[in-house]
Formats: C-alpha cells, sequence, structure tokens
C-alpha cells in the first residue's frame, strides 16, 4: 500500500539514511560512528545528498563494452565501491548478467566478507552485491549457479541465495528452494518466503514454481520456534487462496495448540478474508481465559480483528469490554475493533494518501494530530526524541503536542513538552537544517535529559494506539474515504 512505503520512508530511512550513506563511504575498521556522530555533525547531511545526487545523475551509454562491464563487475570485490558500481550494473541490466553469474563460480565469492570493524548498512560481501543484481535480472541462467551456494557451510551465503532463487521463481529453482525452505536456520526460511514475495510481486513466479513451494510452506505453519516472523500463510495466499483456506482452517493448524495460531489469523485479517463463526467464536472464548500466557494473548487479539471483519449484534459488547483490559495488545485490538465497526477501516492510509495528494498544511485539524502522533510515536519508540527531532517529522511537533492533548495522552504530551523546553523559550525549529543543528549543540547534560524522556516515554502506560483509533472513530468524517 501506499501509505506503508511512505511510513517506511519516513520511519526507517528518513534522515538517518542520508547518514547511513555517509557510513557506507567510510571504511568500517577502527570506526567509532554511530547515531550520536550524525546527530553532533550536521554538515555530514550536505556530503550525503551530494552523494545521492550523483548516484541518481549515473547513465550508462547504449554502447557499452563487455570489457567495461567485467569491469565493474570486478569492482563489486572492493568494499567502498565509490564509483557506484553496483548501481552502474543495474542500469546495465540483462547484459551483465553472464559475467555475473561467472563471478559467482569465483572461489573469491564464496569466502570473501567486508570488514566487521561495526556495523555499516549495506551489502557485507561481493556475493550478496552479485545475488541482489542477478535477482533483480530475474534470470534463470542463475538459478544453477545460486543453488550451488545453497550447500555452503555458512547460512549467510544460503540466505541470500535463498532470497534471489525465490524472486527468480522458475522450474530450475524449485529444488533448491524446497531445501532453503527446510534449512535449519530461521534466517535462511525467512529470506527465501522474503525472495518468493518480491518474485510474485514483480509477476516472475512460474505456476509450477509457486505449487512447489505449496507443502514446504504448510509444514512451517505449526513450528513449535516460532522462528519464521509469520510469513507462510500470507504466503499461501497469495500463492492459491481456495488452497490455503483449506489448510488454514483446518484442525490440524487453526488451534490453540498451534504457536503459530497468531500469524494464520493476521493473514487472514490481512487478505480481508472472514473467518465463520462456527471456527471464530468458540476460539473467543477458549483464549479469553488465557490471555495471561503467551501467545494467547496475541492470539486473542487477533481474533478479535477478525470479529470486527466478520461481527455479530455482541461483537461491540465485547470490544468495549475489552479497552479496560489489563493488556496493551487487547486494548489497542479493541479501539482497532470498534474503528472498523464504525466504517473506519485503515485511518493510516486515508491520511497518507491526503498526505501524498495535498501536503501537510492542506489535511485538518484531526488528521494533523494524528498524523503528527504517529510519527512521533514510531520516531520515539524507534529511536528516542533525538531521532525524532533530527528528523523531518519533527517539523510537525507543535501538532504532535496538540495531537496529544486531543487524544488524551496527557503524559506522553507532558513528556514532549518537557523536551521541547530543552531549546530554549521559542522551542525547536520546525525547520529541519535549523533543529539538528540546536540538537548537535546540546551539552551531554541535556543529552542525559533526552535519555531520561526517553525511558519515561518508554514506561508511560497511555496506549498510543488505541487512543489513535478512538480519536479517530470520533472524527469519523476525517478518516474514512468519502463515497
Amino acid at each position: 500500500m501506499k501509505y506503508a512505503a511512505f511510513i517506511l520512508g519516513i520511519v526507517v530511512i528518513i534522515s538517518i539514511g542520508t547518514f547511513i550513506t555517509y557510513r557506507m563511504l567510510r571504511p568500517r575498521h577502527g570506526e567509532n560512528g554511530g547515531f550520536s556522530d550524525w546527530l553532533k555533525n550536521p554538515d555530514y547531511k550536505q556530503a550525503a545528498a551530494d552523494y545521492f545526487a550523483s548516484r541518481k545523475a549515473l547513465t550508462i551509454p547504449d554502447d557499452i563494452s563487455d570489457e567495461e562491464i567485467q569491469k565493474m563487475v570486478d569492482q563489486l570485490f572492493d568494499e567502498k565501491d565509490k564509483h557506484f558500481n553496483f548501481d552502474r550494473l543495474q542500469l546495465v541490466g540483462m547484459k551483465a548478467v553472464p559475467m555475473l553469474i561467472n563471478a559467482l563460480n569465483n572461489p573469491k565469492t564464496a569466502s570473501m566478507k567486508f570488514g566487521d570493524g561495526g556495523y555499516v548498512p549495506g551489502p557485507a560481501s561481493p556475493f550478496e552485491r552479485i545475488a541482489d543484481l542477478l535477482e533483480s535480472s530475474g534470470s534463470p541462467q542463475a538459478a544453477q549457479p545460486l543453488a550451488n551456494y545453497m550447500q555452503h557451510n555458512d547460512s549467510y551465503f544460503r540466505k541470500y541465495a535463498a532470497h534471489a532463487l525465490g524472486n527468480i521463481g522458475t522450474s530450475e529453482c524449485i529444488e533448491p528452494m524446497l531445501r532453503a525452505l527446510g534449512d535449519d536456520d530461521d534466517y535462511v526460511r525467512s529470506f527465501a518466503m522474503m525472495g518468493v514475495e518480491g518474485g510474485i510481486r514483480a509477476k516472475r513466479c512460474t505456476p509450477e514454481f509457486l505449487d512447489a513451494m505449496v507443502p514446504a510452506l504448510t509444514k512451517l505453519l505449526d513450528r513449535p520456534d516460532n522462528s519464521v516472523s509469520g510469513r507462510a500463510p500470507g504466503l499461501l495466499l497469495a500463492i492459491d487462496t481456495n488452497r490455503a483456506m483449506s489448510i488454514l482452517l483446518s484442525s490440524d493448524y487453526f488451534s490453540i495448540e498451534n504457536k503459530q495460531l497468531q500469524y494464520i489469523i493476521r493473514a487472514l485479517n490481512t487478505a480481508g478474508h472472514k473467518i465463520p463463526h462456527d471456527t471464530l467464536l468458540p476460539l473467543l472464548k477458549t483464549l479469553k481465559p488465557l490471555v495471561a500466557d503467551y501467545p494467547h494473548g496475541y492470539n486473542y487479539s487477533e481474533a478479535l480483528i477478525a470479529y470486527a471483519n466478520h461481527p455479530d449484534a455482541s461483537a461491540e459488547e465485547l470490544f468495549r469490554s475489552e479497552l479496560t483490559s489489563g493488556n496493551e495488545k487487547i486494548q489497542r485490538a479493541a479501539a482497532e475493533a470498534l474503528a472498523i465497526l464504525s466504517g473506519v477501516t485503515n485511518a493510516r492510509e486515508v491520511i497518507f494518501d491526503a498526505l501524498d495528494k495535498q501536503g501537510f498544511d492542506q489535511l485538518s485539524s484531526p488528521q494533523k494530530h494524528y498524523y503528527a502522533v504517529f510519527m512521533y510515536d514510531s520516531e520515539v519508540c524507534n529511536g528516542g526524541h533525538s531521532q525524532y527531532f533530527v528528523n523531518s517529522s519533527g517539523d510537525h511537533w507543535k501538532s504532535a503536542l496538540a495531537g496529544l492533548k486531543a487524544i488524551g495522552a496527557e503524559k506522553r504530551a507532558s513528556i514532549l513538552q518537557e523536551a521541547t523546553k530543552l531549546f530554549g523559550t521559542a522551542g525547536p525549529s520546525v525547520d529541519n537544517d535549523t533543529r539538528h543543528r540546536q540538537l548537535a549543540a546540546f551539552t551531554s547534560k541535556k543529552d542525559q535529559v533526552v535519555d531520561g524522556l526517553d525511558n519515561r516515554y518508554f514506561e508511560c502506560s497511555e496506549n498510543v494506539e488505541a487512543l489513535l483509533a478512538l480519536y479517530a472513530i470520533k472524527h469519523k468524517e476525517h478518516f474514512v474515504v468519502p463515497d
């Protein structure tokens, strides 16, 4: 969904993404950097902006020679890749595939990793770069060379091979992908499923390939170790909905004995499939007294959403009673369920679509409150108040403060108010660059105060997501798509 991609861009990439790029230009060894390095050096932003501009301006001549392509492939073994060889090879496209496949057969590819002097985002080996490029090409010729890496002793190589093979998704990939989905390493299994998801989105996976994946994915529906991140149910639904529904709702898997049950219900909810009352209502009754025991609180929360998607006359009463649950997840699910009943099925999508089309200033007051609070809470929970204020989300701190008060989160509003006072009587600048420089000038004593505010925020019991859902119900006309 459009809004989900937008959230990812703001919360995960944000201006920290610029910092990541800066870090990629520096050596890994003997480095002390970190988020505080970025925070205290605003000038890094311009250097990274120049980097992005240079990368965006890349072009490749139509008549590029094989010799030039080979030089770029050889440079994939250079950790720094200062000349954008990875990006240039993406532009070269299919013409680079034979040379990339040859590089897979280089013994160095199967052993070389870049330095480990600290975490630096980006590919950590030549193999990862090569696998990424072959994955985007979708070339079936790459299947067998990639399949050889599924027997590698190091799970790092197996997981990236699995991701690429899943994305290619042809008959040549079936055998190694079955091996990947049965791998002892949970990351290999998860990367394999993410690869298939990518192949489905790109419309590359063949019917034969997808059909062969179903039995292997079914085996992951009730693993006792909770190690597959819940991807298997949703992937089964994406491959063959009717076949998946009969599997997911069978007593073999739709049972409180299954530690993966929450993921099955969530996948059905996400895909918009209704769970029959004769299956759902007994489940709710069974789960209710068990919510204190993991994972039944999660199971019950997902079941509440399923009930909202297929309600009866008793649904609203149950949801309202759970607003006072001592379980934060259940409170949140109850509020979301009430929103669904009221017709507010996806407030965030409505807001982010409006934001994309109109900009923040054109949002209504309730929409500004919702958006600003959502971003504030997301940023602080992800990286504290420093992350919030250093990113563009902090431009709207006044709306966040007003929004916290409007939804009834007075304690969290008080924490934000205290944070703004650290910037002086005028508060934080609404200009991102200026605010970054204000943060960079904080003394160590102020930094300690910020850390304390972060801890208070994490310990606060006010349920922001539940309060936002109830706020959206109260101002329903601002959070539904007009007929």
